[in-house]
């Protein structure tokens, strides 16, 4: 019978204790309940832009394009400024809607648009408007397609483009709940958060299940979430508007879904 040398048995306690420091650690890395995006207080930087967003510089429409931190209220937020033009902050993201399905966020609108139908793509601008973007089915998409997205679809959209896209928006005249079709994009659906000048000028919260509205929106399971944008435009209709965001997060909740 052979026996465990001094050599053998310290090589195989060192193993067991690995393994035991990695079963107590386990819990300790459970995944965190809140994703922060950087746009809450801790990541306030005066002026600057926030964390791991970037401002989209297209020719033409996001000239003159302004975001930036300050304080209001006593909160750090960021400002968004547009007038006649885009301004759209953006940032890649890769999130499960099983996991984080509730996205949370406070926003304040100054000004709604006058004389627009939002409807058509004349009309197609809003003081403010959260875009998700989801990852796009490859199997669905041809060969010539997925070659464009390569060479340049993805990289002027600053995202993995054909996929589903979502918005809650701050509409100037439809009222919250509305769900209306992109009118560049009919198949892409949004949603009406709020509407109307009722509420201008007020810190407002909000929680969405963002995994339950798209399943509402498109019947369907939606995908990885890839991309989100925070946009305040004006450029189709020449007019100008102010709004403010800050604490948007995704979080944990009860969800019963098949998770196959």
């Amino acid at each position: 019978m052979t026996t465990m040398t001094g050599y053998s048995r310290t090589i195989y306690s060192f193993c067991f204790l690995l393994g035991l420091i990695g079963l107590i650690a386990k819990p300790l890395m459970a995944e965190p309940e809140t994703l922060d995006l950087g746009l809450t207080e801790s990541h306030y930087r005066q002026g600057g832009l926030p964390e791991g967003w970037t401002l989209r510089k297209w020719p033409g429409e996001t000239r003159g394009a302004k975001a930036e931190w300050l304080v209001d209220d006593d909160m750090a937020v960021v400002k968004l400024i547009s007038d006649g033009n885009l301004t759209f902050l953006e940032k890649n993201v890769d999130i499960d809607l099983r996991d984080y399905p509730i996205v949370s966020w406070k926003w304040k609108v100054m000004n709604i648009l006058s004389d627009i139908d939002e409807r058509n793509k004349t009309g197609d601008d809003h003081p403010l408007r959260i875009f998700f973007v989801f990852e796009p089915d490859k199997t669905k998409q041809s060969p010539w397609f997925r070659l464009k997205r390569f060479f340049y679809l993805d990289w002027v959209h600053g995202h993995p483009y054909g996929g589903r896209y979502t918005e809650y928006l701050w509409s100037s005249h439809l009222e919250a709940g509305k769900i209306i079709s992109d009118p560049g994009k009919p198949w892409q659906k949004l949603m009406v958060i709020e509407g109307g000048s009722t509420k201008l000028g007020q810190w407002l919260s909000y929680r969405r299940n963002l995994y339950q509205d798209f399943k509402k929106l498109y019947n369907e399971e939606p995908r990885r979430l890839v991309f989100i944008g925070i946009l305040n435009d004006t450029d189709q209709t020449g007019q100008a508007a102010t709004s403010f965001i800050t604490d948007l997060k995704f979080n944990k909740a009860p969800l019963h879904v098949d998770q196959k």
